[in-house]
């Protein structure tokens, strides 16, 4: 089995185990036994459970930019590429809902995962800013960053509890805010 059909599989019954509520029994014995492959080799592919839903999430961030037109980016203001990106984006959490409901369900009983998964969106902010040409160096980057994770998890929040039913609910809750963020110094130009 390759590397890569490896990580496919551990991420697979990573995610199986999450969706049947058995994340906290999981371990890395019990990874190589459901995979059916040594420890050594699960161990070489992740050091931990944590790292798989990584890859998940990293899976997420290249499905996001997939099919974008970095010409057609460059058209739309910056402001507006961060719009487009985090429709992107939600896009493709939608394809993956249940999936995301249970690590949203995950991080409300521990603060440990919840950190995992807050850094995870981090990386998908800053992909974004990337992407829509913005800044990302110094600590005004990190500030941007930032404020850019607390409206992706506001409005994923409202999200996951039925709040945002379509694309135009979701567009229009993503623009407020992003407006507003905008006026707070410019935060994003």
């Amino acid at each position: 089995m390759s590397a890569s059909a490896l990580r496919n599989k551990l991420v697979s019954i990573a995610i199986k185990e999450i969706l049947a509520n058995r994340w906290d029994i999981l371990d890395m014995k019990k990874l190589s036994k459901l995979a059916k492959v040594p420890l050594e080799k699960v161990l070489l592919e992740c050091s931990s459970k944590q790292n798989l839903i990584d890859y998940w999430s990293d899976d997420i961030n290249s499905a996001m930019v997939e099919n974008l037109s970095i010409n057609e980016l460059k058209q739309v203001t910056k402001s507006e590429r961060v719009l487009e990106l985090m429709l992107c984006r939600f896009d493709v959490i939608q394809s993956k809902a249940k999936e995301v409901k249970a690590l949203i369900k995950i991080s409300k009983k521990s603060i440990i995962e919840s950190s995992y998964n807050f850094n995870r969106t981090i990386k998908g902010m800053k992909l974004i800013l990337d992407y829509s040409d913005i800044s990302t160096k110094g600590s005004y980057g990190l500030i941007k960053i930032k404020a850019l994770t607390i409206i992706w998890l506001l409005t994923l929040r409202e999200w996951s509890k039925g709040e945002l039913k379509n694309e135009e609910a979701i567009m229009a809750v993503l623009d407020k805010r992003l407006v507003m963020a905008e006026k707070l110094n410019h935060i994003f130009i």
